[in-house]
């Protein structure tokens, strides 16, 4: 085992996480699973892989920092400051390079919206993604 490949799940061990490999998606007829969350195929418009910049990672940080704390200083406001600091250390530990998209049909007014398959860090996740990515456009 070489060291970049050591470091990488040492990150994935600090990370709480496990690098996603193509075993991890389950495509059928109907649907794809992913490490146990199902996602129906026909509710799909279009899949896409992209690698997510620094906008991306920093409107994730800012928004799970100020949801979590807001509701802290909302029910116990002397931990409000230190709950900020707490989430915005957990949101830049959640944060990725590399994501699989689906576009979902709208099922009422709101319209068509964008969610989050999986998302990874190393370049190895991403081919697995583009993999998946073309698999499931020949499916749609």
């Amino acid at each position: 085992m070489n060291k970049k490949t050591n470091n990488h799940r040492l990150v994935d061990i600090f990370r709480f996480r496990r690098a996603y490999v193509m075993s991890d998606f389950n495509l059928n007829h109907d649907q794809i699973t992913v490490r146990g969350d199902d996602y129906h195929l026909r509710k799909i418009n279009k899949v896409e892989a992209r690698k997510l910049g620094i906008k991306d990672n920093m409107v994730n940080v800012v928004s799970l920092a100020l949801m979590l704390s807001a509701a802290t200083w909302a029910f116990v406001p002397q931990f409000g400051l230190l709950m900020m600091g707490l989430t915005l250390l957990m949101a830049l530990v959640s944060w990725r390079r590399y994501e699989l998209r689906a576009e979902f049909a709208a099922t009422d007014e709101t319209g068509d919206h964008w969610v989050s398959i999986a998302r990874g860090c190393n370049y190895n996740e991403f081919r697995v993604f583009q993999q998946v990515e073309s698999k499931l456009a020949s499916e749609i």
